[in-house]
């Protein structure tokens, strides 16, 4: 995106979403002919489309009725965008939310705004507002196409901010053009205020509620308004977004997916989604490759293999490279039956899929049948940008599951965690939440300084306790003449799995082993159950 240097400070300023913020977000994809803002289908064209399609309604009806249906759509398309903004931002301030509609009309080559004065009561239903419009689209292409105006002519733009900011009131907004640069005037100026604010007898709001609207007294606006942060529907959607794209393709062809990443990057997040792409036609089941009844499960789907069923599961196997030989047969015979229609297969690993094929234990076959579009998740030091996000979508939960006050996070708290090196991922992320908020100044708000106290009470992972480090107490042992080689073997897998901070796959690195090889001498000492996963 082309800026100049002297804009940056225009670009950062305001509330959230910030002029760089939406920039950030807009992306052009030539190749399928699309740009989308946060997700959302934009369209590139040219501005004189506009005034074109003002001048032949103009000529097909009368110059009244195409104010009225222009103002129609930009209504409209203002409520949209309202939406749109509070759906992309579900936990944003209501004010910041509210105006950012005048830095969408910036972002989209509409209009420069420049605020006179903005004064809003949600509560009270109170809004005034005064403001300048620079180099209006509207204004400029008349101007270009029939000169100099005897009346304001920014009709879709008018109509643009009454819909906008009518969905933050329980009253109708209207806003008027009461200058135009169309008529010469430098800039154009608007003024808004609720209906009762201009008084319904006003012959402007008289003709906005009896032709803009439909001869509804009110528009339909929302019955509850979002005057406070709200909470992100899917966090799970949070957390997938790096790998969206490629789980969607899996969800619609129903082929085995393998989701690989370090612990607690979201795998489980990644299958519990990609199963609600397809809810409708199937059942869930999530299980560890070492459980005992996977073995069971599989037996029965293979046994219903080519049946008619009325949903086609979903089986999700978490640690699939620790999955025993005999249960890798009935999975690969399962996938590559001739007949019938097999459950989607999520396999969950620890390790990258080039890790996969050269364990030793782990068929070479069904790995390939895995593979068909691996998923790596990547681990929350690739994406910075999006802890904010993901931490914001923690506090519900956390609060629900603990039956606490909500939290909110302050903007220097978000910054912070963004900053804050989280090899332990998600779980990581939310325990420090959790300290934060138990150590937080100000109950229900956690701020950066709250963080900095919890990160000063939890040790770095990996770091052993003092008098505990195993790897002191083997030079005690054999100081006392009590090592014995099970003991010094049980202290070795311990010590390498606290050095790793509890990630088997890391710890078995340490030690020159396979996954499962040390999966297995882990669950011989009673020592397995230490890696914590999403």
């Amino acid at each position: 995106m082309k800026t100049d240097s002297a804009q940056n400070d225009l670009l950062t300023r305001g509330g959230r979403p910030t002029l760089r913020d939406l920039l950030d977000l807009l992306e052009f994809n030539p190749a399928k002919g699309t740009i989308l803002l946060n997700g959302e289908r934009m369209l590139l064209t040219r501005a004189s489309l506009g005034a074109d399609i003002r001048d032949q309604l103009i000529r097909r009806y009368s110059e009244h009725e195409a104010m009225v249906l222009m103002l129609r759509l930009g209504f409209r398309a203002g409520r949209e965008d309202a939406e749109f903004i509070r759906k992309s931002w579900p936990t944003l301030d209501p004010g910041d939310a509210f105006t950012a509609g005048t830095r969408l009309h910036m972002v989209t080559g509409t209009v420069k705004v420049e605020t006179l004065s903005n004064d809003f009561d949600f509560d009270n239903d109170r809004f005034s507002g005064d403001f300048l419009w620079h180099d209006s689209v509207e204004a400029s292409a008349y101007h270009r196409s029939h000169g100099r105006a005897t009346k304001p002519v920014c009709w879709m733009q008018t109509g643009y901010a009454a819909g906008y900011a009518s969905v933050f009131f329980r009253k109708l907004v209207i806003y008027k053009e009461t200058s135009c640069s169309a008529m010469g005037h430098k800039s154009c100026r608007v003024v808004g205020k609720t209906v009762d604010g201009w008084g319904r007898d006003d012959p402007f709001v008289r003709m906005f509620l009896d032709e803009v609207l439909g001869n509804t007294s009110e528009p339909s606006l929302a019955p509850t308004r979002v005057l406070r942060p709200t909470v992100p529907e899917d966090l799970d959607a949070l957390i997938v977004a790096p790998v969206r794209d490629r789980l969607e393709i899996l969800a619609r062809s129903g082929a085995p997916a393998l989701i690989t990443g370090p612990s607690g990057a979201g795998l489980r997040s990644a299958a519990r989604w990609l199963h609600r792409q397809r809810a409708a036609e199937t059942g869930f089941i999530i299980t560890h490759a070492q459980a005992a009844e996977l073995g069971d499960r599989l037996a029965s789907l293979r046994q219903t293999h080519g049946l008619r069923r009325s949903t086609t599961p979903l089986l999700a196997i978490s640690a699939i490279e620790t999955l025993p030989a005999d249960r890798q047969w009935m999975l690969l015979d399962l996938l590559t039956a001739e007949k019938g229609r097999p459950p989607q297969v999520v396999a969950l690993a620890g390790c990258s899929p080039e890790a996969l094929f050269s364990l030793p234990d782990f068929l070479p076959e069904l790995a390939h049948a895995l593979n068909v579009l691996p998923i790596p998740m990547p681990a929350l030091a690739q994406r910075r940008a999006d802890i904010p996000a993901i931490a914001r979508g923690l506090l519900p939960a956390m609060a629900s599951a603990e039956g606490a006050v909500s939290q909110v996070l302050s903007d220097d708290a978000l910054a912070r965690l963004a900053q804050i090196d989280l090899p332990g991922n998600i779980p990581q992320l939310r325990t420090l939440i959790r300290r934060a908020a138990l150590l937080a100044a100000t109950p229900g708000i956690i701020r950066a300084e709250d963080l900095a106290a919890a990160e000063a009470v939890a040790a770095p992972i990996g770091t052993a306790v003092a008098g505990t480090d195993p790897w002191s107490r083997v030079a005690d042992e054999f100081r006392a003449g009590t090592i014995t080689l099970d003991s010094l073997n049980a202290t070795l897998l311990r010590g390498a799995l606290s050095d790793a901070g509890g990630n088997i796959a890391a710890a078995a690195r340490l030690l020159g082993l396979t996954r499962p090889q040390m999966a297995y001498r882990l669950a011989q000492i009673g020592g397995g159950a230490t890696e914590t996963r999403d």
